[in-house]
């Protein structure tokens, strides 16, 4: 026999291990690279967010909902010339971007809702993503929150974009929250 089966056992086994340790090892340099990029202080954070939802950030464990806008929701379609269109992951896509540009920093708005998110007006590189989700039709201004992006609504509608094209119908993000989501909360 050219291979000695007990060997080859604990051969498997230590390979095993190894591949656990540095799984384990890999994971805490992510949680620790997560901690260290975010940067919390009680008026805000800033640092390298993931994006949730079409209005949602997270800064390591801190979750950020964009103040004084609404933006579709996950199980929220919308029609365009008649056809489904799904206007969440158009959303979803267009904040990824904005927010994928560098370091964004948040500024906390108002107290944390029942589950501990913040709501903030976020930007990167001097642009308001609140305001440039709005103004490219991405999201509506929110007046239960702020009148602050209404101006920007106004200009994507005069430009005639994202939910505001031709040929689009969709629901108020928050009516169709209320309606299907338990609390109404994003």
């Amino acid at each position: 026999m050219l291979f000695d089966r007990g060997r080859l056992h604990r051969f498997r086994i230590s390979c095993t291990l190894a591949l656990s340790i540095l799984g384990l090892a890999t994971a805490l340099t992510g949680v620790t690279a997560s901690a260290v990029a975010a940067q919390d202080t009680a008026t805000g954070i800033s640092g390298t967010p993931e994006v949730l939802d079409s209005d949602i950030l997270r800064f390591g464990t801190q979750r950020v909902l964009l103040w004084g806008i609404d933006a579709p929701e996950k199980r929220q379609t919308c029609r365009l010339n008649d056809q489904e269109w799904g206007c969440y992951d158009v959303a979803f896509r267009y904040l990824q971007l904005l927010a994928g540009r560098g370091e964004v920093t948040c500024t906390y708005k108002g107290d944390p809702d029942p589950f501990g998110r913040r709501f903030g007006v976020c930007e990167s590189g001097g642009q308001d993503l609140n305001a440039e989700m709005v103004r490219a039709g991405m999201a509506l201004a929110f007046d239960e929150e702020s009148e602050d992006y209404d101006a920007a609504m106004v200009e994507a509608i005069t430009a005639a974009v994202g939910l505001w094209q031709p040929g689009v119908s969709f629901e108020e993000p928050w009516v169709f929250r209320r309606r299907e989501t338990p609390g109404g909360f994003r």
